[in-house]
């Protein structure tokens, strides 16, 4: 059951939304942000959850070692084991506060409709996948109760994970097609999705510099947010430069070092 629900995916889940607070609250952690930790992982492990559900198929080819297909795990126990999780999250999130509860059970709708419709829709599943890191950030900044300087971060990190989300469609075109899967590099070719990804990714930059602008934050943002800046530049160019595979896996992880340093430099201009 553990591994239905990932409890790492849940963790990460939890200090995303911890940092949300802790940008949102110039370093104080109310007990409110605990309390929304822990309603974000239970809300991702339902949404893990209701995933192997829905791709207990496919998983039954690929990953026959996962809790439903393997038999450890009966389908309708991962269903109700989704709906109590998803339950108690948006319950606790209600205790924190009115907006708390709408973002926490808003997000459970769209994680159980990503799973069994939009993961296969190409461009609307990689914007899901956007809108839900970013929302994580800012579920943490509504539960302190501050939401100006954390909406930049949901924003950088929802623009940045659509690229992302793009260029690891390019890298796994192969595999996506034998799954029948319709991305958007498979529908529109390799040469569109990374121009797309570009076109996210050069958006998140865009706005990277407003928290020092608008004299959010210091030199210790900014000392973090340029080398994130180069490192998504240097993703672009990679994925620019060729369409490979191999070429999209490293520009996927270039991207993956721009927002961990993103990340960084949120958190250094807020407890500077």
């Amino acid at each position: 059951m553990f591994e239905l629900v990932r409890p790492l995916n849940c963790l990460l889940a939890g200090l995303a939304v911890l940092i949300g607070a802790v940008v949102a609250g110039g370093g104080e952690l109310p007990y409110a942000a605990g309390v929304a930790l822990v309603a974000a992982a239970l809300i991702s492990g339902a949404g893990n959850a209701v995933n192997d559900y829905f791709d207990r198929d496919i998983d039954a080819i690929n990953r026959p070692y996962r809790p439903i297909p393997s038999g450890r795990l009966s389908a309708r126990t991962a269903v109700i084991l989704a709906g109590c999780l998803f339950g108690a999250g948006v319950v606790l999130a209600a205790l924190i506060s009115p907006p708390c509860f709408a973002l926490a059970a808003l997000n459970s709708v769209v994680l159980f409709t990503y799973s069994a419709e939009l993961k296969r829709r190409g461009l609307a599943g990689n914007l899901t996948i956007g809108y839900l890191v970013g929302s994580t950030f800012l579920f943490g900044g509504l539960a302190v109760g501050e939401i100006s300087v954390v909406g930049i971060l949901a924003i950088m990190a929802a623009l940045s994970t659509v690229g992302r989300e793009l260029i690891k469609g390019i890298e796994d075109m192969r595999g996506d097609k034998k799954l029948g899967f319709r991305t958007f590099p498979l529908r529109y070719g390799a040469g569109k999705a990374a121009a797309l990804a570009i076109g996210f990714i050069g958006a998140a930059i865009a706005i990277s510099p407003l928290p020092y602008v608008l004299e959010l934050f210091g030199w210790a943002y900014l000392a973090l947010v340029v080398p994130s800046i180069v490192a998504f530049i240097a993703a672009a160019a990679i994925i620019v430069r060729s369409r490979k595979p191999e070429a999209a896996g490293r520009a996927s992880l270039a991207c993956k070092m721009a927002m961990g340093l993103g990340l960084l430099a949120f958190l250094a201009g807020a407890l500077a």
